[in-house]
């Protein structure tokens, strides 16, 4: 990353009150604040979630082992689809099983649409180690027709098709909410992270940190984990010991850029681009202030071993940043998404676009997931500061699809597949009440009962307590069949938060 690039994703990063009237906004019109006649699809305090965890599982996680196994469903005697979903490459997961020295057994969880008992796959095994856990889990049946990567990723993180200028990610949504609510005007450091390792530009995972119709201040910061300058560039030694001189001469410059902008006696005129530059460079001179939240001991990336395989552990580096980014004590994130390519994986691709050895590495890179992930989240009993609470923080695991039900020619892997898979929200708003699963897979690996990817954007803005109905978040076309942006929130709701107005 060079210094400029980083310097643009931090400026963003800015204050509203630093670039300019174009986004100070009344409180009655500030993006996020529920209107008039939404009263009964609020969550109060106390329910909605403070802040987001967001785990994007890259490549397409394949649910069939991992979190939606329907026992019998591909069984050499099933009528309808024999020897697919979980049976489609049973000799490979009973060999990877074997290898971690576990064993598959009865897991069941809840009850889908079509009244088939889900279990939890055997790679999901380390999940019962915390019922807490799974008593706050809800699992969701996701659909949509996109078979490229370079497609479906931003579709997942946005909730928009690919090439819509106005999509923005979670972050920037959550960011911009939190920035016109005008509760930390002099906070310096971001309210919204993106962490990632490789495949940022190839496969549009960038489109975490995109800022669709939002100010600049909006974006999140976008870090990628595997290029460990960072937080060095935070420093600014570039500039030698003259910063002062340096910071200076480039206000001037903004200051005469101004002038030309301002009609004698009228004002200024409207300059998008303009207020961005000018939230880039107010961002830039509190430098210091980002860096005490942005530790360099939080970017070092370390090997780490799982199922017998080592390699360099991007995904711990992320979680690791999340944890002290969401609990820090003075200035905490509201939303960290940590983009999981897998400990292990094919050269060039992630670790869950399992085209080849499906169970193999679906086992390390799950497992080794849920290994972190769980290591950062309180257990009963315990109160650490410095972990995550399910009691205000949701934790999100979402993916661009899932894998096909049956194995590919002449392989032990599985493709791309959006016919049918599973995203999980973890805590929060999702209690034991609420746990379960919403939707069904039938037998022939196909949705029957399905939500739409912008429609796990929209849950997650409205378990933060923030309207995502807005001209820069979503529409109430973006939740199939809903009449009004109240019954929109309502649908939305009842499906991914188990909630009802």
């Amino acid at each position: 990353m060079r210094r400029r690039s980083f310097l643009a994703a931090a400026g963003a990063a800015g204050a509203a009150a630093l670039i300019g009237p174009w986004v100070r906004r009344s409180q009655a019109a500030a993006f996020g604040a529920f209107p008039g006649g939404t009263a009964a699809v609020q969550l109060p305090d106390g329910v909605r979630a403070r802040r987001v965890l967001e785990v994007f599982l890259y490549g397409g996680l394949s649910c069939w082992e991992t979190l939606y196994f329907v026992r019998g469903y591909g069984a050499p005697d099933d009528p309808l689809s024999p020897g697919s979903q979980y049976a489609a490459v049973a000799a490979a997961t009973a060999a990877a099983l074997a290898r971690g020295g576990a064993a598959e057994r009865e897991r069941p969880f809840a009850v889908d649409a079509l009244g088939a008992s889900v279990e939890l796959g055997p790679f999901a095994a380390r999940l019962w180690q915390r019922s807490d856990v799974v008593a706050r889990m809800r699992l969701i049946v996701q659909r949509h027709a996109l078979l490229p990567h370079e497609a479906a990723v931003p579709q997942a993180l946005t909730g928009r098709p690919i090439g819509q200028p106005g999509a923005a990610g979670l972050g920037a949504h959550i960011q911009r909410a939190r920035l016109d609510a005008g509760l930390t005007p002099d906070r310096a450091s971001p309210h919204a992270y993106v962490f990632a390792a490789g495949g940022v530009s190839s496969d549009n995972v960038a489109a975490a940190a995109a800022l669709g119709d939002h100010p600049g201040a909006a974006r999140p910061l976008l870090i990628q984990t595997d290029r460990a300058a960072t937080t060095q560039l935070l420093d600014r030694g570039v500039l030698g010991g003259d910063r002062a001189g340096h910071d200076a001469l480039v206000a001037a410059y903004a200051d005469q850029y101004a002038a030309r902008l301002t009609w004698p006696g009228r004002g200024r005129v409207r300059s998008r681009a303009a207020d961005d530059a000018a939230g880039a460079f107010a961002t830039q001179r509190r430098a210091d202030a980002i860096h005490g939240v942005l530790r360099d001991d939080l970017l070092v990336p370390a090997s780490a071993t799982a199922c017998g395989r080592t390699a360099i552990d991007y995904p711990q580096v992320g979680l690791a940043a999340a944890r002290a980014l969401l609990t820090h004590p003075t200035e905490p994130a509201s939303y960290v998404c940590v983009v999981d390519s897998g400990l292990v994986g094919p050269v060039g691709a992630s670790g869950y676009d399992t085209h080849v050895h499906n169970a193999a590495d679906t086992a390390t890179n799950f497992d080794h997931l849920l290994a972190g992930l769980l290591a950062i989240v309180n257990a009963p009993g315990e109160a650490d500061p410095g972990k995550l609470s399910l009691d205000d923080t949701l934790i999100i695991l979402n993916t661009e699809f899932g894998r096909t039900p049956l194995a590919q020619p002449g392989s032990d892997g599985r493709n791309h597949h959006p016919g049918g898979y599973v995203t999980a929200f973890i805590g929060g708003p999702i209690t034991a009440a609420e746990r379960g699963v919403w939707g069904a897979i039938g037998p022939d690996g196909l949705a029957t009962q399905f939500a739409a990817p912008g429609e796990n954007r929209i849950a997650a803005l409205l378990a933060l307590g923030i309207w995502p109905f807005a001209p820069e978040g979503y529409n109430i076309s973006d939740v199939p069949r809903a009449a009004g942006e109240v019954r929109a929130a309502e649908q939305v709701m009842a499906c991914f938060l188990g909630r009802t107005a």
